[in-house]
């Protein structure tokens, strides 16, 4: 009897133990991340004022819950003279346009609800010229300001034309100033910041310096939100298409958005062209990263704000889904820009007419197309999205450009080796028709690899592999992608 009391005692704490086990919260470990590149001006009108808005962001958050995104990059919110925002006169108001911090606090509550995180886009390499600071700095000899820019000549110096003026990040007092901005919105529930014009932070220093002391002030910046919260999320634009130059911002402990990538992307598969060397070059990238810094969090991305539209500079609707493919099938935190889960266009004008407007980058920047009032006003239309179909007509159609982004997004989040893994390498049979990589994760909680192969012609491919497919198919059509896991894990080289 005492055997029998023994013996169940011991089942019911081997159940009680099973059920007891803490599944591994990835999201906890990992920075990783997908993020949605959101320019609020454009995004969603809430009062009917023409203008997209904060409200209009937190009405839709079901919208991106539903896209499947689990991070937003709002494009800048602080009060400006301009319609971009890049030339802040005061960062702690929000353009009222956009609304008030309430808004914020209420958007940063309702994203939290969700596990949505929300970063700023923080523009500290300049101010405007009718920034407080700035004003008083040229009018009073003795401000205290003055420290607070750069001057040459007796003249400010300026990166960007356009009444943009460099702030003096070797002074300790603006980055106290910096350290401030941060604590206020850190505070307030913002999981982290974009920093924008990296590198152009100490350009006044010569091409000789400036990248060393821009390094240095990326690490300064890191240290200090990692003191606050270690989860903080810090990715810089350092706008180079040399991966050669940019690992060695990965010694800084930051992310950076991959613009050789996003380069290679748009060259081998937009326009096809020495598409054999794709995986290999990717290999040889990631490679250098992960030299420097083996636990970087890479920031693929296909298309931005400074940049035509993907779907403009595309063309071909095949190649782009193939392009979105690759970018959800990558190491890093991938950024999607507002509108390309539907396929947006829009391109850059030189000083053009339209409408009686005369415009340079606003349509990069257009209104989301929802299909109902939601769609902002404050830019006419250029006819460039005529046959763009919107949001409302994407979702019911299965084969839609949204419902592709949702299906990929959904998949990435379904495999720790593609959402988590940082181990990529590439695929042994490689040709110009086939790009695949495998890619990993290994640590203590999860082994996993899974090999990613694009096909990137014209016709379906039959594939003859041993391998449990997960996404797509064997018969691999035009321009489709097929994933399969493997049953081990298998060792990438140890990057």
């Amino acid at each position: 009897m005492k055997k029998i009391f023994i013996s169940v005692f011991i089942l019911l704490m081997s159940l009680y133990l099973v059920s007891c086990k803490k599944e591994v919260n990835y999201s906890e470990i990992y920075q990783n991340d997908i993020y949605y590149s959101l320019f609020v001006r454009s995004f969603a009108d809430s009062d009917q004022d023409g203008i997209g808005d904060l409200k209009g962001v937190t009405n839709n958050l079901d919208y991106l819950e539903d896209l499947g995104v689990t991070g937003i990059w709002l494009l800048p919110i602080f009060k400006s003279p301009s319609y971009h925002g890049y030339d802040t006169t005061d960062y702690y108001q929000i353009n009222e346009e956009y609304g008030t911090m309430d808004d914020l606090k209420e958007l940063l509550a309702e994203s939290k609800k969700r596990n949505i995180k929300v970063i700023l886009d923080l523009v500290i390499n300049h101010t405007s010229d009718t920034h407080p600071w700035y004003l008083d700095a040229i009018n009073n000899k003795d401000s205290e300001y003055r420290d607070y820019y750069v001057w040459q000549n007796g003249q400010a110096y300026q990166s960007f034309p356009g009444g943009m003026v460099d702030l003096n990040l070797n002074s300790p007092k603006v980055l106290n100033e910096i350290y401030k901005i941060i604590d206020t919105y850190v505070d307030l529930g913002v999981d982290g910041f974009r920093l924008d014009a990296v590198g152009h932070f100490f350009e006044e220093s010569g091409l000789s310096f400036a990248p060393a002391y821009n390094k240095i002030f990326m690490s300064k910046l890191n240290d200090y939100i990692e003191a606050k919260n270690k989860n903080l999320f810090l990715v810089g634009e350092v706008f180079i298409n040399d991966y050669n130059i940019v690992k060695d911002y990965a010694i800084s402990g930051n992310s950076y958005f991959n613009f050789y990538l996003q380069n290679e992307l748009k060259n081998k598969v937009g326009s096809g062209s020495s598409q054999y060397l794709l995986s290999k070059n990717l290999e040889r990238m990631y490679s250098e990263y992960y030299k420097v810094n083996n636990q970087y969090v890479d920031s693929p991305f296909l298309g931005n704000h400074d940049m035509d539209r993907v779907a403009s500079m595309y063309n071909d609707f095949n190649r782009l889904k193939s392009a979105v493919g690759i970018l959800m099938t990558l190491p890093g935190s991938p950024f999607i820009y507002y509108g390309d889960e539907i396929g947006l266009k829009g391109v850059r004008y030189e000083g053009a007419e339209i409408n009686g407007k005369v415009v340079y980058d606003e349509y990069r920047r257009q209104p989301l197309l929802w299909g109902d009032d939601r769609t902002t006003k404050w830019l006419s239309n250029d006819g460039s999205n005529k046959n763009t179909k919107n949001i409302v007509e994407q979702q019911k159609d299965e084969t839609s450009m949204f419902n592709h982004y949702k299906k990929l997004i959904s998949l990435r989040k379904s495999l720790p080796s593609l959402m988590y893994g940082n181990e990529f390498a590439s695929y042994e049979n490689n040709t110009s028709q086939i790009q695949g990589y495998y890619r990993s994760i290994n640590d203590s909680n999860f082994k996993e690899t899974v090999l990613v192969i694009n096909n990137l012609s014209d016709k379906t491919i039959n594939l003859d592999l041993d391998f449990e497919v997960v996404y797509g198919s064997k018969e691999l059509e035009a321009f489709g992608m097929v994933v399969f896991k493997l049953k081990e894990y298998k060792n990438m080289g140890g990057f």
